[in-house]
């Protein structure tokens, strides 16, 4: 019996894929929950989080199928059918990944905007971002697509019509995303360095934050096997496995910041002061635009209150970055002229909207 016949690494892509993507799915869930149920605020940066779950789930499902057909196992090894069946499987996999990453990428940015826009420097910066990242995606998600004319010829090499060279491709694929990468992880830290918390709370945000550079380690050490030889279906097992590993990771430290309503009171700096007296004092609550402020019946002036209540928000960035000013800078809160809110006059569901610094964006 031919010895490569028997010889097989599927159970590296099976472990692989079954581990990174139940803690991504675990981490994706969590996030829904503390959204939809604890926060009860999903806005656009959540759906755009499922779409990521639902695609690299998706992928990762692609490449153990792809087991059945020969990963893992040497290419000469593998009939005809198999190869064809292999590389129809390949391609809709890459076509996931190239989605999936484009999904997370928008989901960092978007969450951001949720976050941050109340700087008018850090929103359009955030603005520019989607905008150049979301034509760099979009565009090597097309590439993907249509690599081959026809689109069979990529798994049927027989049939008449021509191919993009792959492997140049997937170099200036890999390096473009980790460039955007890079670019989306150090965006938040200027901003979150600058947050008015206290050092356990703020080193926390920007270790959740500095996570991604994990992804980022990851995408570069994919780098070294991209290249595949004749073997093709033996070493595509290191690619594939880098590739849902560098999905699995991403979509987690997208997850992860959402996650603070879950560690108050479990994490030891994270548990706010004065949270006890919640019920007495109202309550201010963010909603899905981040200039715009939800009011409660509070007996505090309407600046004390958003700067007091801060470690009552579920997720506060907004109003801790507003706070940070100085008193001549504070936001100014619609139909007022700088004078304490008076809450007899203010119902449950009046809004208030808070105009950022420059200008009303």
């Amino acid at each position: 019996m031919d010895p490569e016949a028997a010889e097989s690494k599927a159970w590296v892509t099976i472990a692989v894929v079954s581990t990174t993507l139940s803690i991504a799915l675990v981490a994706l869930g969590l996030r829904v929950f503390t959204r939809s149920i604890l926060v009860k605020q999903f806005g656009a940066d959540d759906w755009a989080a499922l779409v990521a779950g639902f695609c690299a789930l998706t992928c990762g499902l692609l490449v153990a199928i792809n087991i059945k057909y020969g990963l893992g196992r040497h290419a000469r090894t593998l009939t005809p059918e198999d190869k064809t069946n292999y590389f129809k499987i390949f391609y809709h996999s890459i076509v996931f990944y190239n989605a999936t990453l484009t999904s997370v990428k928008l989901t960092f940015l978007l969450q951001y905007y949720r976050v941050f826009a109340v700087q008018e420097k850090m929103r359009r910066a955030i603005i520019f971002a989607l905008v150049i990242v979301g034509c760099w995606c979009l565009s090597q998600l097309l590439i993907v697509i249509f690599t081959c004319s026809p689109i069979k010829k990529f798994w049927t090499p027989t049939l008449p019509g021509t191919c993009i060279p792959n492997l140049p491709f997937w170099y200036i694929n890999a390096a473009g995303n980790l460039a955007t990468d890079v670019a989306i992880f150090l965006l938040p830290l200027p901003a979150l360095s600058t947050l008015n918390l206290r050092k356990p709370q703020k080193l926390f945000l920007m270790g959740i934050f500095s996570l991604g550079f994990f992804t980022c380690a990851i995408s570069v050490i994919r780098f070294r096997y991209l290249r595949i030889d004749e073997d093709f279906s033996w070493e595509n097992v290191e690619t594939s496995s880098w590739s849902v590993g560098e999905l699995s990771s991403a979509l987690t430290c997208v997850c992860l910041p959402t996650l603070r309503p879950l560690f108050i009171g479990i994490v030891p700096g994270m548990s706010p002061p004065h949270s006890g007296a919640r019920a007495n004092e109202g309550y201010w609550e963010q909603t899905d635009d981040p200039r715009r402020l939800r009011s409660g019946s509070s007996r505090k002036p309407a600046s004390e209150a958003a700067c007091g209540s801060q470690e009552r928000l579920y997720d506060d960035v907004e109003l801790v970055l507003a706070c940070r000013q100085r008193p001549s800078q504070q936001p100014r809160l619609s139909g007022e002229s700088g004078h304490p809110a008076r809450n007899s006059e203010h119902s449950d569901d009046k809004i208030l909207k808070v105009e950022p610094l420059g200008g009303s964006g």
